[in-house]
Protein backbone atom coordinates (compact mmCIF):
# COMPACT_ATOMS: atom_id res chain seq x y z
CA UNK A 1 0.00 0.00 0.00
CA UNK A 2 1.06 3.35 -0.26
CA UNK A 3 2.84 5.01 2.78
CA UNK A 4 0.23 6.42 5.40
CA UNK A 5 1.61 9.90 5.75
CA UNK A 6 1.75 10.24 1.75
CA UNK A 7 -2.29 9.76 1.66
CA UNK A 8 -2.27 12.23 4.56
CA UNK A 9 -0.36 14.75 2.53
CA UNK A 10 -2.86 13.55 -0.78
CA UNK A 11 -5.62 13.97 1.27
CA UNK A 12 -4.92 17.77 2.25
CA UNK A 13 -3.55 19.03 -0.54
CA UNK A 14 -5.29 16.97 -3.52
CA UNK A 15 -7.34 19.31 -6.02
CA UNK A 16 -10.82 20.57 -3.97
CA UNK A 17 -13.89 19.48 -5.44
CA UNK A 18 -17.35 19.42 -4.15
CA UNK A 19 -18.51 16.38 -3.18
CA UNK A 20 -22.47 16.71 -4.93
CA UNK A 21 -20.44 17.72 -8.12
CA UNK A 22 -17.94 14.76 -7.69
CA UNK A 23 -20.76 12.41 -7.38
CA UNK A 24 -23.49 13.53 -9.95
CA UNK A 25 -21.05 14.76 -12.82
CA UNK A 26 -17.31 13.72 -12.59
CA UNK A 27 -17.54 9.92 -11.64
CA UNK A 28 -20.64 8.76 -13.66
CA UNK A 29 -19.32 10.41 -16.56
CA UNK A 30 -16.32 9.27 -16.36
CA UNK A 31 -17.79 5.76 -16.31
CA UNK A 32 -20.27 5.70 -19.22
CA UNK A 33 -16.92 7.17 -21.10
CA UNK A 34 -14.86 4.15 -20.00
CA UNK A 35 -17.90 1.74 -20.52
CA UNK A 36 -18.43 2.92 -24.30
CA UNK A 37 -14.70 3.10 -25.19
CA UNK A 38 -13.67 -0.63 -23.51
CA UNK A 39 -17.84 -2.11 -25.42
CA UNK A 40 -18.55 -3.00 -21.97
CA UNK A 41 -22.09 -4.61 -21.87
CA UNK A 42 -23.82 -6.69 -19.77
CA UNK A 43 -26.34 -9.57 -21.40
CA UNK A 44 -28.49 -11.67 -19.22
CA UNK A 45 -27.20 -14.66 -20.76
CA UNK A 46 -23.65 -13.37 -20.02
CA UNK A 47 -23.08 -13.41 -15.91
CA UNK A 48 -19.81 -15.06 -15.66
CA UNK A 49 -17.36 -13.38 -18.31
CA UNK A 50 -15.14 -15.77 -19.95
CA UNK A 51 -13.72 -13.69 -22.81
CA UNK A 52 -9.78 -12.92 -21.51
CA UNK A 53 -9.51 -9.76 -23.92
CA UNK A 54 -12.90 -8.57 -22.30
CA UNK A 55 -11.84 -9.30 -18.52
CA UNK A 56 -8.78 -7.71 -19.79
CA UNK A 57 -11.10 -4.14 -20.61
CA UNK A 58 -12.56 -4.29 -17.04
CA UNK A 59 -9.56 -4.19 -15.80
CA UNK A 60 -7.48 -1.51 -17.69
CA UNK A 61 -10.86 0.72 -17.18
CA UNK A 62 -10.89 0.20 -13.69
CA UNK A 63 -6.87 1.52 -13.86
CA UNK A 64 -8.21 4.29 -16.06
CA UNK A 65 -10.77 5.32 -13.89
CA UNK A 66 -8.42 5.64 -10.65
CA UNK A 67 -6.48 7.16 -12.87
CA UNK A 68 -8.89 10.42 -14.51
CA UNK A 69 -11.00 10.14 -11.38
CA UNK A 70 -8.78 9.51 -8.61
CA UNK A 71 -10.27 8.85 -4.80
CA UNK A 72 -12.13 11.79 -2.83
CA UNK A 73 -11.80 11.57 0.77
CA UNK A 74 -15.26 13.42 2.44
CA UNK A 75 -13.49 14.21 5.61
CA UNK A 76 -11.13 17.19 3.22
CA UNK A 77 -13.75 17.69 0.04
CA UNK A 78 -10.29 16.75 -1.93
CA UNK A 79 -9.12 14.22 -4.51
CA UNK A 80 -6.69 11.41 -3.49
CA UNK A 81 -5.00 11.00 -7.08
CA UNK A 82 -3.26 8.26 -8.23
CA UNK A 83 -0.55 7.49 -11.08
CA UNK A 84 -1.11 4.32 -12.98
CA UNK A 85 2.68 3.32 -12.93
CA UNK A 86 2.20 3.56 -9.22
CA UNK A 87 -1.55 1.28 -8.97
CA UNK A 88 0.57 -1.84 -11.16
CA UNK A 89 3.44 -1.24 -8.81
CA UNK A 90 2.11 -1.59 -5.46
CA UNK A 91 -0.61 -4.52 -6.93
CA UNK A 92 2.57 -6.44 -8.24
CA UNK A 93 3.50 -6.28 -4.59
CA UNK A 94 0.91 -8.28 -2.92
CA UNK A 95 1.84 -11.61 -1.77
CA UNK A 96 -1.34 -13.40 -2.76
CA UNK A 97 -1.85 -15.68 -0.22
CA UNK A 98 -1.93 -14.61 3.91
CA UNK A 99 -2.95 -16.86 7.17
CA UNK A 100 -5.90 -16.61 9.53
CA UNK A 101 -6.45 -18.80 12.96
CA UNK A 102 -4.31 -20.35 15.17
CA UNK A 103 -3.29 -23.69 16.29
CA UNK A 104 -4.84 -26.78 14.85
CA UNK A 105 -7.36 -23.96 13.01
CA UNK A 106 -4.54 -22.15 10.61
CA UNK A 107 -5.98 -21.78 7.00
CA UNK A 108 -4.05 -20.50 4.43
CA UNK A 109 -5.87 -18.46 1.48
CA UNK A 110 -4.18 -18.63 -1.22
CA UNK A 111 -4.72 -17.34 -5.04
CA UNK A 112 -7.04 -19.98 -6.49
CA UNK A 113 -7.39 -18.60 -10.57
CA UNK A 114 -9.74 -19.76 -13.17
CA UNK A 115 -11.36 -23.37 -12.88
CA UNK A 116 -9.19 -24.43 -9.54
CA UNK A 117 -10.51 -27.28 -8.08
CA UNK A 118 -9.01 -26.28 -4.98
CA UNK A 119 -12.27 -25.15 -2.63
CA UNK A 120 -12.09 -21.78 -1.29
CA UNK A 121 -12.02 -21.32 2.52
CA UNK A 122 -15.62 -20.77 4.13
CA UNK A 123 -15.64 -17.75 6.64
CA UNK A 124 -18.79 -18.70 7.90
CA UNK A 125 -21.37 -16.35 9.91
CA UNK A 126 -23.78 -13.97 10.17
CA UNK A 127 -21.44 -11.48 8.16
CA UNK A 128 -22.73 -7.96 9.82
CA UNK A 129 -26.71 -9.03 10.44
CA UNK A 130 -28.22 -8.77 12.95
CA UNK A 131 -28.70 -11.11 16.30
CA UNK A 132 -29.97 -10.31 19.56
CA UNK A 133 -28.08 -11.10 23.18
CA UNK A 134 -30.06 -13.89 23.48
CA UNK A 135 -29.30 -16.12 20.52
CA UNK A 136 -25.83 -14.83 19.65
CA UNK A 137 -23.59 -17.58 21.13
CA UNK A 138 -25.83 -20.40 20.04
CA UNK A 139 -25.92 -18.84 16.66
CA UNK A 140 -22.73 -18.25 16.31
CA UNK A 141 -21.81 -21.95 17.39
CA UNK A 142 -24.30 -23.31 14.67
CA UNK A 143 -21.24 -21.93 12.23
CA UNK A 144 -18.18 -22.61 14.10
CA UNK A 145 -19.68 -26.38 14.86
CA UNK A 146 -19.73 -27.29 10.95
CA UNK A 147 -16.52 -28.70 9.75
CA UNK A 148 -16.12 -26.94 6.39
CA UNK A 149 -15.96 -23.42 8.18
CA UNK A 150 -12.35 -22.36 8.25
CA UNK A 151 -13.05 -19.01 9.45
CA UNK A 152 -15.96 -17.06 11.43
CA UNK A 153 -17.26 -14.03 10.78
CA UNK A 154 -18.91 -11.95 13.48
CA UNK A 155 -22.73 -10.49 13.11
CA UNK A 156 -24.16 -7.07 14.84
CA UNK A 157 -25.38 -7.13 18.15
CA UNK A 158 -28.86 -5.60 18.19
CA UNK A 159 -28.68 -4.60 22.44
CA UNK A 160 -26.37 -4.62 25.04
CA UNK A 161 -27.86 -5.72 28.36
CA UNK A 162 -31.43 -4.68 26.55
CA UNK A 163 -30.66 -1.24 25.85
CA UNK A 164 -29.84 0.29 22.45
CA UNK A 165 -26.17 0.56 21.01
CA UNK A 166 -25.96 4.56 19.70
CA UNK A 167 -23.21 5.38 17.55
CA UNK A 168 -20.22 7.27 19.05
CA UNK A 169 -20.60 6.74 22.52
CA UNK A 170 -19.09 4.36 25.06
CA UNK A 171 -22.17 1.75 24.27
CA UNK A 172 -20.63 1.17 20.74
CA UNK A 173 -17.33 0.31 22.63
CA UNK A 174 -18.86 -1.91 24.96
CA UNK A 175 -20.85 -3.53 22.21
CA UNK A 176 -18.06 -4.10 20.11
CA UNK A 177 -15.93 -5.68 22.78
CA UNK A 178 -19.08 -7.74 23.78
CA UNK A 179 -19.07 -8.76 20.26
CA UNK A 180 -15.58 -10.30 19.94
CA UNK A 181 -16.14 -11.70 23.46
CA UNK A 182 -19.24 -13.71 22.58
CA UNK A 183 -17.41 -15.02 19.47
CA UNK A 184 -14.92 -16.78 21.46
CA UNK A 185 -17.21 -18.28 23.62
CA UNK A 186 -18.95 -19.63 20.86
CA UNK A 187 -15.78 -21.26 20.05
CA UNK A 188 -15.26 -22.56 22.68
CA UNK A 189 -18.40 -24.50 22.81
CA UNK A 190 -17.74 -25.33 19.47
CA UNK A 191 -14.52 -27.16 20.32
CA UNK A 192 -12.40 -24.53 17.90
CA UNK A 193 -10.89 -22.20 20.28
CA UNK A 194 -8.11 -21.28 17.23
CA UNK A 195 -10.58 -20.52 14.81
CA UNK A 196 -10.30 -16.60 12.98
CA UNK A 197 -12.59 -13.82 13.64
CA UNK A 198 -13.55 -11.52 11.05
CA UNK A 199 -15.42 -8.49 12.85
CA UNK A 200 -16.49 -6.26 14.52
CA UNK A 201 -19.85 -5.61 13.66
CA UNK A 202 -21.56 -3.53 16.34
CA UNK A 203 -19.88 -0.54 16.42
CA UNK A 204 -19.48 2.33 13.56
CA UNK A 205 -16.60 4.24 14.47
CA UNK A 206 -13.22 3.72 13.96
CA UNK A 207 -12.88 4.17 18.02
CA UNK A 208 -15.44 1.65 18.32
CA UNK A 209 -14.29 -0.92 16.30
CA UNK A 210 -11.02 -0.55 17.25
CA UNK A 211 -12.05 -1.42 20.72
CA UNK A 212 -12.65 -5.11 20.05
CA UNK A 213 -9.01 -5.77 19.77
CA UNK A 214 -8.08 -7.16 22.87
CA UNK A 215 -6.81 -10.47 24.55
CA UNK A 216 -9.87 -12.08 24.61
CA UNK A 217 -11.36 -9.84 21.56
CA UNK A 218 -9.90 -10.01 18.07
CA UNK A 219 -5.45 -11.15 17.84
CA UNK A 220 -3.37 -10.93 15.25
CA UNK A 221 -4.20 -14.06 13.47
CA UNK A 222 -8.13 -12.26 13.00
CA UNK A 223 -9.59 -10.02 10.94
CA UNK A 224 -10.91 -6.35 11.33
CA UNK A 225 -12.89 -4.76 8.70
CA UNK A 226 -11.79 -2.01 7.02
CA UNK A 227 -14.29 -0.58 4.81
CA UNK A 228 -14.58 1.79 2.35
CA UNK A 229 -16.87 3.97 1.42
CA UNK A 230 -19.80 3.92 -1.67
CA UNK A 231 -18.99 5.11 -4.63
CA UNK A 232 -15.03 5.89 -4.73
CA UNK A 233 -14.98 7.62 -1.42
CA UNK A 234 -13.16 7.79 1.68
CA UNK A 235 -12.85 9.47 5.15
CA UNK A 236 -10.79 9.66 8.08
CA UNK A 237 -12.36 7.35 10.33
CA UNK A 238 -11.59 4.72 7.58
CA UNK A 239 -8.30 5.85 7.21
CA UNK A 240 -7.45 5.90 11.15
CA UNK A 241 -8.86 1.85 11.50
CA UNK A 242 -6.41 1.13 8.79
CA UNK A 243 -3.74 2.87 10.37
CA UNK A 244 -4.47 1.24 13.74
CA UNK A 245 -4.16 -2.30 13.29
CA UNK A 246 -0.74 -1.31 10.56
CA UNK A 247 0.59 -0.13 14.17
CA UNK A 248 -1.13 -2.48 16.57
CA UNK A 249 -0.10 -5.89 14.53
CA UNK A 250 -4.09 -6.69 13.78
CA UNK A 251 -5.13 -8.18 10.49
CA UNK A 252 -6.87 -6.18 7.87
CA UNK A 253 -9.59 -7.20 6.04
CA UNK A 254 -10.25 -4.39 3.26
CA UNK A 255 -13.77 -4.05 2.40
CA UNK A 256 -16.72 -2.76 -0.18
CA UNK A 257 -20.27 -3.05 -0.07
CA UNK A 258 -21.22 -1.54 -3.06
CA UNK A 259 -24.54 -0.22 -4.40
CA UNK A 260 -26.14 -1.06 -8.34
CA UNK A 261 -27.97 1.62 -9.75
CA UNK A 262 -26.32 4.81 -7.44
CA UNK A 263 -23.99 7.10 -8.28
CA UNK A 264 -21.22 4.06 -10.02
CA UNK A 265 -24.67 3.64 -12.58
CA UNK A 266 -26.25 0.10 -13.97
CA UNK A 267 -24.22 -3.23 -14.38
CA UNK A 268 -21.38 -2.54 -16.45
CA UNK A 269 -20.66 0.80 -15.06
CA UNK A 270 -20.78 -1.02 -11.46
CA UNK A 271 -18.64 -3.69 -12.52
CA UNK A 272 -16.20 -1.12 -13.80
CA UNK A 273 -16.24 0.99 -10.54
CA UNK A 274 -16.46 -1.89 -8.46
CA UNK A 275 -13.00 -3.13 -9.84
CA UNK A 276 -11.73 0.00 -8.98
CA UNK A 277 -12.25 0.48 -5.60
CA UNK A 278 -11.53 -2.84 -4.82
CA UNK A 279 -8.05 -1.70 -6.30
CA UNK A 280 -7.87 1.47 -4.65
CA UNK A 281 -8.58 -0.72 -1.68
CA UNK A 282 -4.86 -2.20 -1.49
CA UNK A 283 -3.30 1.20 -2.27
CA UNK A 284 -5.16 2.89 0.80
CA UNK A 285 -5.93 -0.12 3.29
CA UNK A 286 -3.19 -2.26 3.97
CA UNK A 287 -4.87 -6.04 3.67
CA UNK A 288 -3.86 -8.64 1.83
CA UNK A 289 -7.49 -9.33 0.66
CA UNK A 290 -10.71 -7.43 0.20
CA UNK A 291 -14.22 -8.84 1.37
CA UNK A 292 -16.43 -7.66 -1.14
CA UNK A 293 -20.55 -8.23 -1.41
CA UNK A 294 -22.68 -8.72 -4.95
CA UNK A 295 -24.17 -4.99 -5.56
CA UNK A 296 -27.31 -3.80 -3.21
CA UNK A 297 -30.26 -2.43 -5.65
CA UNK A 298 -30.56 0.81 -4.78
CA UNK A 299 -34.61 0.36 -4.85
CA UNK A 300 -35.42 -3.07 -3.37
CA UNK A 301 -31.86 -3.65 -1.64
CA UNK A 302 -31.69 -7.04 -3.09
CA UNK A 303 -28.22 -8.55 -4.29
CA UNK A 304 -29.71 -11.41 -6.40
CA UNK A 305 -30.34 -9.87 -9.64
CA UNK A 306 -28.48 -10.70 -12.52
CA UNK A 307 -27.23 -7.41 -13.10
CA UNK A 308 -25.60 -7.27 -9.42
CA UNK A 309 -24.25 -11.04 -10.11
CA UNK A 310 -22.85 -10.29 -13.44
CA UNK A 311 -21.12 -7.19 -11.39
CA UNK A 312 -19.75 -9.52 -8.82
CA UNK A 313 -18.42 -12.01 -11.36
CA UNK A 314 -16.69 -9.47 -14.07
CA UNK A 315 -14.99 -7.77 -10.85
CA UNK A 316 -13.79 -11.10 -9.70
CA UNK A 317 -12.74 -11.96 -12.87
CA UNK A 318 -10.79 -8.79 -13.50
CA UNK A 319 -8.74 -8.99 -10.25
CA UNK A 320 -8.26 -12.69 -10.97
CA UNK A 321 -6.94 -12.23 -14.21
CA UNK A 322 -5.01 -9.56 -14.07
CA UNK A 323 -3.72 -9.62 -10.21
CA UNK A 324 -2.28 -11.14 -7.46
CA UNK A 325 -5.15 -9.67 -5.25
CA UNK A 326 -6.88 -12.25 -2.73
CA UNK A 327 -10.96 -11.81 -3.75
CA UNK A 328 -13.48 -13.32 -1.17
CA UNK A 329 -16.87 -12.49 -2.14
CA UNK A 330 -19.89 -12.47 0.09
CA UNK A 331 -22.42 -15.02 -0.62
CA UNK A 332 -25.83 -15.53 -0.08
CA UNK A 333 -29.61 -14.94 -0.87
CA UNK A 334 -32.19 -12.67 -0.46
CA UNK A 335 -34.71 -15.26 0.57
CA UNK A 336 -35.21 -16.28 3.76
CA UNK A 337 -33.45 -19.06 5.77
CA UNK A 338 -34.79 -23.01 5.59
CA UNK A 339 -36.65 -22.29 1.68
CA UNK A 340 -35.81 -23.94 -1.34
CA UNK A 341 -35.23 -20.31 -3.31
CA UNK A 342 -32.60 -19.61 -0.71
CA UNK A 343 -30.75 -22.37 -1.92
CA UNK A 344 -30.67 -21.69 -5.57
CA UNK A 345 -29.84 -17.91 -5.01
CA UNK A 346 -27.01 -19.29 -2.83
CA UNK A 347 -25.66 -21.73 -5.69
CA UNK A 348 -26.38 -18.33 -8.27
CA UNK A 349 -24.14 -16.07 -6.01
CA UNK A 350 -21.52 -18.86 -4.97
CA UNK A 351 -21.10 -20.62 -7.95
CA UNK A 352 -20.01 -17.19 -9.96
CA UNK A 353 -17.86 -16.54 -6.62
CA UNK A 354 -15.85 -19.68 -6.68
CA UNK A 355 -15.83 -19.72 -10.71
CA UNK A 356 -14.48 -16.58 -10.95
CA UNK A 357 -11.96 -17.49 -8.87
CA UNK A 358 -12.51 -15.99 -5.62
CA UNK A 359 -10.30 -17.12 -2.75
CA UNK A 360 -12.35 -17.53 -0.26
CA UNK A 361 -15.92 -16.82 0.34
CA UNK A 362 -17.93 -15.62 3.37
CA UNK A 363 -21.32 -16.56 4.43
CA UNK A 364 -23.85 -17.94 3.58
CA UNK A 365 -26.29 -14.82 3.91
CA UNK A 366 -29.72 -14.99 4.33
CA UNK A 367 -32.71 -12.20 3.51
CA UNK A 368 -29.61 -9.78 2.57
CA UNK A 369 -28.94 -9.86 6.19
CA UNK A 370 -31.57 -7.78 7.52
CA UNK A 371 -33.72 -9.96 9.25
CA UNK A 372 -32.60 -10.73 13.26
CA UNK A 373 -32.27 -14.33 14.04
CA UNK A 374 -32.51 -15.84 10.64
CA UNK A 375 -29.15 -17.38 10.09
CA UNK A 376 -27.32 -20.50 10.83
CA UNK A 377 -24.74 -23.20 9.88
CA UNK A 378 -26.48 -24.77 7.94
CA UNK A 379 -26.25 -22.08 5.42
CA UNK A 380 -22.32 -22.34 5.19
CA UNK A 381 -23.17 -25.98 4.76
CA UNK A 382 -25.33 -24.93 1.94
CA UNK A 383 -22.28 -22.48 0.58
CA UNK A 384 -19.51 -25.62 0.79
CA UNK A 385 -22.39 -27.49 -1.33
CA UNK A 386 -22.14 -24.86 -4.48
CA UNK A 387 -18.53 -24.51 -3.76
CA UNK A 388 -17.69 -28.05 -4.67
CA UNK A 389 -20.29 -28.08 -7.50
CA UNK A 390 -18.71 -25.51 -9.02
CA UNK A 391 -14.97 -25.53 -8.31
CA UNK A 392 -13.02 -26.70 -11.32
CA UNK A 393 -15.79 -25.97 -13.92
CA UNK A 394 -14.84 -24.12 -16.55
CA UNK A 395 -16.05 -20.58 -16.91
CA UNK A 396 -18.77 -21.24 -19.96
CA UNK A 397 -20.37 -23.69 -18.17
CA UNK A 398 -20.77 -22.31 -15.10
CA UNK A 399 -21.87 -19.67 -16.30
CA UNK A 400 -24.49 -22.05 -17.79
CA UNK A 401 -25.61 -23.16 -14.83
CA UNK A 402 -25.77 -19.69 -12.68
CA UNK A 403 -28.40 -18.32 -15.49
CA UNK A 404 -30.57 -21.33 -14.96
CA UNK A 405 -30.43 -20.80 -10.96
CA UNK A 406 -31.05 -16.71 -11.58
CA UNK A 407 -33.86 -18.23 -13.62
CA UNK A 408 -35.11 -20.53 -11.35
CA UNK A 409 -35.93 -18.10 -8.48
CA UNK A 410 -36.82 -15.19 -11.11
CA UNK A 411 -33.35 -13.04 -10.46
CA UNK A 412 -33.61 -11.87 -14.10
CA UNK A 413 -36.88 -9.87 -13.51
CA UNK A 414 -36.30 -7.53 -10.41
CA UNK A 415 -40.00 -5.76 -11.20
CA UNK A 416 -41.64 -9.38 -10.39
CA UNK A 417 -38.76 -10.54 -7.86
CA UNK A 418 -39.99 -11.73 -4.04
CA UNK A 419 -38.17 -13.54 -1.54
CA UNK A 420 -39.25 -16.41 -0.10
CA UNK A 421 -39.53 -15.59 3.66
CA UNK A 422 -37.59 -17.93 5.73
CA UNK A 423 -37.63 -18.94 9.33
CA UNK A 424 -35.73 -17.80 12.58
CA UNK A 425 -32.65 -20.02 13.95
CA UNK A 426 -35.03 -21.16 16.97
CA UNK A 427 -37.52 -22.35 14.65
CA UNK A 428 -35.05 -25.16 12.30
CA UNK A 429 -32.29 -25.37 15.11
CA UNK A 430 -33.06 -27.86 18.25
CA UNK A 431 -31.74 -25.54 20.88
CA UNK A 432 -30.95 -28.58 23.52
CA UNK A 433 -28.37 -29.70 21.20
CA UNK A 434 -27.68 -26.88 19.00
CA UNK A 435 -28.07 -29.09 15.70
CA UNK A 436 -30.39 -28.21 12.55
CA UNK A 437 -33.94 -29.65 12.74
CA UNK A 438 -34.92 -32.72 10.52
CA UNK A 439 -37.42 -30.51 8.37
CA UNK A 440 -34.34 -27.70 7.02
CA UNK A 441 -31.65 -30.84 6.73
CA UNK A 442 -34.78 -33.02 4.78
CA UNK A 443 -34.75 -29.60 2.65
CA UNK A 444 -31.36 -29.27 2.10
CA UNK A 445 -31.39 -32.97 1.14
CA UNK A 446 -34.11 -33.15 -1.23
CA UNK A 447 -33.28 -29.60 -2.80
CA UNK A 448 -29.51 -30.82 -3.25
CA UNK A 449 -31.04 -34.26 -5.07
CA UNK A 450 -32.69 -31.37 -7.88
CA UNK A 451 -29.67 -29.75 -7.81
CA UNK A 452 -28.30 -32.59 -8.93
CA UNK A 453 -30.70 -33.74 -11.47
CA UNK A 454 -29.72 -30.99 -13.60
CA UNK A 455 -26.18 -32.10 -13.60
CA UNK A 456 -24.38 -30.69 -10.68
CA UNK A 457 -22.03 -33.09 -8.54
CA UNK A 458 -22.76 -31.15 -5.20
CA UNK A 459 -20.53 -32.74 -2.02
CA UNK A 460 -22.20 -35.72 0.03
Amino acid sequence: MLDPWDIYIRSIEGRQQDETEFSNITLPTKLYELASEYDISFTPEEIVPSDPSYIKNIFNAAVDLLVDVGFYNESTGRIIKFEESEIKHHLRLLPGEYTMGEGNEKCQVVKRGFESKRLPPIIGGPCGAPISEEYYIPLMQSFAQEPCVRGLHTATLETINGSEIKSNTTAEMIAARREIEMTREALRRAGRPGLSITGTMSASSSEGQCFGHAPEGLRSSDRLLVSLLNDMKVDWDVLKKSLYCQYNNLGIANCMAPLLGGYLGGPETTAIGLTAECIASFLLLGGPCIYVTPPFDVVTGHQVFNEGIFAIGSMTAAMTQNTNALIQVYCGASSGMCTERMIYETFAIGGTAVSAGSDAIQGAISCDAIHENEYSGMNSRILDGASSAFAGMSLKEANEFVVEFIKMYGGDNPSTFKPEPGKKFYECYDLRTNRPSKEFVDLWEGTKAKISDMGLEVKE
